[in-house]
């Protein structure tokens, strides 16, 4: 007999399943902070659980079913509550999410990561670069960057109010940034996120230098400081590789198709 699926409304509870492996976990301990707790539903059958978090600032919607114990569980629970994800919703879980909701959802786009987390953060040194802080105030001058390489990084200017936003410039112009996407320091996680580097400018070590500056920004804040790096995105892997970042957990990501338009 299959268990009932049931929502959780216990963000004690949540917090506990996720704390067995709070390096795989970032995201969704900082997602049990408001103002994302208060937008999100999360449900749970045994040993697999999954969230629909609503992003306040663009109006969207992110599930999260990264699993650490019962991945073909989560899998299964994942394509059954498919109905309740809205078209262009992001999609976070184990590796075959896409497939598990292909019957359901055109998917978009899918691509695998890896998870990735520092052991010993206070051992990164900057080899060339000085980043300075970046504030909101910032929030066009980031916004041109991003824009010399779409798609590379993804960011949104709420990720400012982190206070873990750093950037490079050349010539006045900023041209490297690095910040988190997320910062829970009650929960003591943060996710480096962010990280670009203008074109013209790549192989100086800015993209190194620009996440030791974020590490720096997060020190003493909080106790586990990960990130996550495609796995076709070799030269990133390798960076971050070097700079002392273990590979954790593999995930997939995916994006269902936005609905049709009906004009």
């Amino acid at each position: 007999m299959t268990a009932t699926i049931r929502t959780v409304d216990d963000r004690g509870e949540l917090l506990d399943f996720f704390a067995d492996d709070r390096r795989a976990h970032l995201y969704a301990l900082a997602d049990l902070d408001d103002p994302f707790w208060s937008e999100s539903t999360w449900w749970r059958r045994g040993d697999a659980v999954v969230g629909l978090i609503g992003l306040p600032e663009n109006g969207g919607n992110a599930v999260y079913a990264v699993a650490t114990r019962d991945v073909p569980g989560t899998l299964e629970l994942l394509g059954e509550l498919a109905h309740r994800y809205p078209p262009g919703t992001l999609v976070t879980g184990p590796v075959g999410c896409g497939q598990a909701l292909a019957a359901a959802h055109q998917i978009a786009w899918s691509r695998t990561y890896h998870r990735y987390h520092h052991r010993r953060p206070d051992r990164l040194v900057p080899r060339r670069w000085s980043p300075e802080p970046l504030a909101r105030h910032h929030v066009d001058q980031l916004a041109e960057l991003y824009a010399s390489d779409p798609g590379a990084a993804f960011f949104l200017p709420s990720m400012l109010d982190t206070d873990a936003f750093v950037g490079v410039r050349h010539d006045g112009r900023l041209i490297a940034a690095a910040g988190a996407h997320v910062v829970s320091e009650r929960q003591r996680v943060a996710a480096i996120g962010g990280v670009v580097t203008h074109p013209q400018h790549r192989r100086q070590g800015l993209g190194h230098d620009a996440t030791v500056g974020v590490v720096r920004r997060l020190a003493g804040r909080v106790d586990d400081i990960g990130l996550n790096c495609a796995d076709a995105n070799t030269g990133a892997r390798q960076l971050y590789l070097e700079m002392g970042f273990d590979q954790h957990i593999p995930y997939e990501e995916c994006g269902l198709a936005p609905a049709r338009s009906t004009d």
